[in-house]
């Protein structure tokens, strides 16, 4: 599982999109009662707020102390540092569980048997992601050639099932049809970048060498922004799985 330390966490929770708001109208129709929701790996709390304009209560989980600690309050929203493998949370608790942009850290085994344990009979599960970021072509191009080469070397390994939108995923549920949602942004210069330097890759790499390199590969990437100010569009292929656990 990704951790994080305080500054990443804050920067986290201020680049990372947020996801499209008739998802959670869509989700909340699917389940008999919205009593309670489980926002596993929650992180700073994007999806859990969101949720609670739907559910009565949501627990929010995280396995970061300093996510859980830059997580954005609500009344409805109970945050508690906790691994989405192994939780206190009662049997037969939960309407709908919920992982968004999460599921390829976890130890998958574990993590469905906590769900079918702590699932009301009869509630479903929600998983949901964005593989990539596209911009125009050109930009596209920049990324590919200055960016993406010499952050490959520092991708966690885990990342490969995030980025095939979880196709390697054997899901042990019985699906329920889905449908499509966009999920499209429109980014400043200086926000593409912030967001670029969030993944996985670019943390590590950071750590592990300073920020010489990336700042190389955005000056290219800059020359064929142009105007740094200027919003573009930026698409991040939206994916989505639900199902139920058969009793």
């Amino acid at each position: 599982m990704r951790t994080f330390d305080p500054s990443s966490a804050a920067n986290y929770s201020r680049v990372r999109p947020t996801y499209p708001p008739e998802l959670y109208y869509w989700l909340s129709h699917q389940v008999k009662q919205t009593e309670r929701v489980w926002d596993c790996a929650c992180g700073t709390g994007q999806a859990s707020i969101d949720l609670a304009a739907y559910f009565d209560h949501v627990e929010a989980t995280d396995i970061s102390e300093a996510q859980i600690a830059k997580a954005t309050p609500h009344r409805k929203v109970n945050y508690s540092v906790q691994p989405s493998e192994h939780t206190n949370f009662p049997d037969d608790y939960f309407d709908a569980v919920c992982v968004a942009h999460a599921l390829h850290w976890f130890d998958l085994d574990n993590f469905w048997a906590e769900v079918r344990r702590v699932l009301k009979p009869e509630g479903k599960l929600f998983i949901w992601g964005y593989n990539w970021v596209q911009f125009d072509n050109v930009l596209d191009q920049a990324i590919k050639e200055h960016m993406l080469p010499i952050l490959q070397p520092f991708w966690p390994e885990k990342t490969a099932l995030l980025r095939g939108q979880y196709s390697a995923v054997e899901f042990p549920f019985r699906a329920i049809e889905t449908p499509t949602f966009e999920l499209e942004c429109h980014w400043t210069m200086s926000q593409a970048f912030a967001f670029m330097r969030s993944w996985s890759a670019s943390q590590i790499m950071m750590e592990q060498h300073g920020d010489f390199m990336i700042q190389e590969a955005e000056k290219e990437i800059e020359y064929v922004w142009k105007d740094p100010l200027e919003k573009v569009p930026a698409r991040l292929p939206f994916f989505l799985y639900a199902g139920t656990f058969d009793n």
